[in-house]
């Protein structure tokens, strides 16, 4: 259980997140209604080719901003890191409800969308794994898998939040300019989260580091292998909700299958199925270790990534739901204790910047390729099952560089913290 400063701390850090996961969602969400507004094409699918591109494009921001909140967060600390990145979030959300369609200024839409998706993707670089490793250090060493897992659980609520405003606003009633709402209101949401992190109370683990450790190319010669595990988890954390939310479903939309309402009630029924999954996991992860169930999830997608999009491939309802619903599984105990992994995977004084870094690296990335490889696989075979290919690369490379990151090293520190108890 918490004590009262842990509690504190994990609302005050959870509220934060809570309006990252509200913002990330929004665009993703509303992208099949605002590809067309924006990035104009011949086709449905052409406008929403260009809006990949432009996340894309976005997402090389993350790293950078992995790499200065992890910087800040080492030498500063973890409250000033992310009471910054919150700031930025708020901005760059507001700003992409303002910004006027291509039709209204041309180009400069297109220019004025990209520079505030960078700024907010920039500050979410410092937010997820910032918060996670101060939830996990202020557990002080009791139940680490399941504070990260609650708050995964709880930020998700974020993602819900967005869902059920989309619902609102795609009702027939609702005028073309509804989805404005949604951003409004998240950068709203934003300044909350700003008054709540005010409040954080710093690490009781920091210390600030060392002038000889801050060098990045000192942290990449000491730690390796843990860093391009940390990429590859960060590529397998963003791989579920993006191949079925941001890629399949949208297509499915654009051979009308379904329509823009029931992709809102789609993602929200995946986003509560994330959140009750999130709670046995984080049980699991401290009866076990974080590692053991990571690595089970890993195995999971190998084996059964091929046979999930064939029972998408059936286009029937059930089929499609049971397909989505395993991959949001897999990607949930995955995810969910990974926190508590990263901070015994790095020491102190590399920990905001390893996992940070290296996490929004592999989420930008192999991420942010994610719907680029699978639009070309699909395009060159019109069948979904090819996209397994790509979620067995990310399973099978999480699974040998987590491995290979730790040869025991992290279940002997957890086990060890297990006895200290």
């Amino acid at each position: 259980m918490m004590n009262s400063t842990a509690r504190q701390s994990f609302l005050s850090a959870s509220i934060g997140t809570m309006v990252e996961y509200y913002d990330y969602a929004l665009f993703t969400l509303f992208l099949p209604i605002l590809a067309p507004l924006f990035f104009p094409a011949d086709t449905i699918y052409d406008s929403l080719v260009k809006g990949y591109l432009i996340l894309f494009v976005a997402m090389i921001a993350r790293p950078l901003g992995g790499l200065f909140f992890g910087y800040l967060g080492d030498a500063v600390g973890r409250r000033k890191a992310l009471l910054t990145s919150m700031y930025g979030i708020a901005l760059g959300t507001l700003a992409l409800g303002i910004t006027p369609v291509y039709a209204s200024i041309g180009i400069w839409s297109v220019v004025m969308v990209t520079v505030a998706k960078t700024i907010q993707v920039f500050c979410f670089g410092g937010e997820f794994n910032g918060a996670g490793i101060y939830v996990v250090e202020h557990a002080q060493n009791r139940n680490e898998g399941f504070a990260s897992c609650l708050l995964l659980a709880t930020t998700l609520f974020g993602s819900l939040l967005s869902c059920l405003l989309g619902i609102v606003l795609t009702m027939k009633f609702m005028p073309d300019w509804s989805w404005r709402i949604a951003f409004l209101v998240g950068g709203l949401i934003g300044l909350i989260g700003i008054r709540y992190r005010k409040q954080l109370i710093e690490s009781p683990h920091f210390k600030p580091a060392k002038e000889d450790a801050l060098p990045l190319g000192k942290m990449l010669k000491k730690f390796p292998k843990e860093f391009v595990a940390t990429i590859f988890l960060g590529g397998f954390a963003s791989i579920s909700f993006t191949t079925t939310l941001t890629f399949i479903t949208p297509v499915l939309m654009s051979e009308g299958l379904i329509n823009m309402h029931q992709l809102m009630l789609l993602e929200t029924f995946l986003t509560l199925l994330a959140v009750v999954t999130l709670i046995p996991t984080g049980i699991m992860a401290d009866k076990k270790s974080p590692q053991k169930v990571m690595v089970f999830s890993c195995w999971a997608l190998i084996i059964l990534s091929y046979f999930l999009l064939y029972l998408i491939e059936q286009r029937n309802v059930i089929a499609v739901l049971v397909g989505m619903s395993v991959l949001i599984i897999i990607n949930e105990m995955q995810l969910g204790p990974m926190h508590a992994f990263l901070k015994n995977l790095f020491p102190m004084e590399y920990r905001y910047r390893g996992s940070s870094l290296g996490f929004c690296i592999g989420i930008s990335v192999l991420g942010g390729l994610t719907p680029l490889v699978e639009s070309y696989l699909y395009s060159y075979t019109h069948h979904f099952t090819a996209i397994s290919l790509w979620l067995v690369f990310i399973g099978a490379g999480t699974l040998i560089t987590m491995n290979l990151a730790t040869n025991k090293k992290t279940e002997e520190v957890y086990d060890d913290n297990l006895r200290r108890i």
